[in-house]
């Protein structure tokens, strides 16, 4: 197999584009093969932005895989440039005609090999179970996650190469899908001092540090966060960065933020473009630590699905929480979220 690398905003663009089809074909057949459905395919701007994008926090390695010139197999990196400099957030997928023929682990050990050598050696990856695939081999032997909530059954292909490869099951995340309707309609207003302020699009130059400070505590205030690097640098300089990277990539944020006394106390965000606008994917939530026990992760949930429903053509919003995140998963109950998915979370030192 034929291994070769891109690096983003370092290939030539004439090039990205002529190569663009094949990839976005290869990645709709891999997710066509998980069962995840039509609403996880691949949106072009997300897969040109991995390739050409530019950023002084950010930057993403591809490799591609080829056998007589056909792609077969694919791995790709983001690596954080500004905190967690030794981290890398990975993941590759090996054509379903092609698979159990050692071309993954060939791959992944040439990612492996190269990210050691940028000084990347605190690796995480992911894979991605349906609901259905989960269910159906409830009775199998299980993979217990390292938190101790959540298992993964130990047969699926995903579950058995990661395992074999030296990575180690750290965490497993609930994959919720609801009607952005349903939330919208729940009435969780409460009489107290938080006011709840809802934009969509770029962050409002008076609310810049605010959102900073969440997104820095988001890197460690969430559960298992210790498993997956330290605290990330955020400043409102950064916030701006990130809203021009989502406007470059077509997609537009719903944001709700919850004040108390002029200072942030919590915030959720949700994504859509106009590529899938029926479809919205969440962002980050977090409610600090100093202030939970008010309902506020439902309050802006159901503040932000307000927004959706009103000012987006969104109809259905997927969500991600751990599984020993008891308390939010409750929230999601509440705000009419099924199981769509499972997702494993993987880590591995390479020193």
């Amino acid at each position: 197999m034929e291994i070769t690398r891109i690096r983003s905003g370092h290939g030539d663009p004439a090039a990205i584009e002529a190569l663009l089809p094949e990839l976005l074909a290869f990645d709709t057949l891999i997710n066509r093969a998980s069962g995840l459905g039509e609403d996880f395919d691949p949106n072009p701007e997300d897969l040109r932005h991995s390739l050409t994008s530019t950023s002084r926090y950010r930057s993403y390695l591809t490799w591609l895989g080829r056998l007589d010139g056909v792609i077969v197999a694919k791995g790709v990196a983001e690596l954080q440039l500004t905190s967690n400099t030794d981290t890398a957030e990975l993941w590759c997928g090996v054509h379903p005609d092609h698979r159990r023929h050692g071309l993954g682990s060939a791959l992944l050990t040439v990612m492996e090999d190269d990210l050691a050598a940028e000084g990347r050696t605190a690796l995480t990856s992911y894979c991605e179970i349906s609901e259905s695939v989960r269910t159906a081999d409830l009775r199998g032997a299980h993979l217990a996650a390292e938190t101790g909530a959540g298992t993964l059954p130990a047969a699926a292909p995903e579950v058995s190469f990661l395992s074999r490869r030296g990575y180690g099951f750290a965490q497993i995340e609930r994959c919720s899908v609801a009607p952005t309707a349903t939330a919208a309609e729940l009435d969780l207003d409460a009489d107290d001092d938080y006011v709840i302020e809802t934009w969509r699009g770029p962050v409002p130059e008076e609310r810049l540090e605010h959102i900073a400070l969440l997104k820095r505590r988001m890197s460690t205030d969430t559960p298992g966060a210790e498993k997956f690097g330290g605290e990330e640098s955020w400043d409102g300089e950064r916030v701006r960065a990130l809203d021009a990277e989502k406007k470059a990539r077509g997609e537009e944020m719903a944001t709700a933020l919850a004040i108390l006394g002029g200072e942030p106390a919590g915030f959720t965000q949700v994504g859509h473009s106009a590529a899938r606008p029926t479809v919205g994917w969440q962002g980050g939530t977090l409610v600090r630590k100093e202030h939970r026990g008010h309902r506020l992760g439902a309050r802006l949930k159901v503040a932000n699905h307000r927004s959706l429903a009103e000012h987006s053509a969104v109809e259905r919003v997927y969500t991600w929480n751990a599984v020993e995140n008891s308390w939010m998963l409750a929230i999601n109950d509440q705000a009419g979220f099924a199981t769509w998915a499972w997702v494993g979370l993987w880590t591995k030192d390479l020193r």
